[in-house]
């Protein structure tokens, strides 16, 4: 990816994957990116900023492994 997005940042931000560790047998032990405090802190930010249900939405595409409506 050359350039990021807003909804680039969004979905990054709203993946949870970020925010905690996933248990090893499914991936590479790593070190989270962010504490969950911020990841709960950031998402909270985003769904005063852009909605509930459009949030729930782009969170739900993401989780599903769909592209963008």
């Amino acid at each position: 990816m050359s350039e990021w997005t807003e909804d680039d940042v969004r979905r990054v931000t709203m993946n949870p994957f970020y925010a905690i560790t996933v248990a090893p047998i499914f991936c590479e032990p790593h070190e989270t990116i962010v504490s969950e405090d911020q990841w709960v802190a950031a998402n909270v930010r985003l769904i005063e900023e852009e909605g509930a249900e459009a949030y729930l939405r782009r969170l739900l595409d993401l989780l599903k492994g769909e592209e963008e409506r």
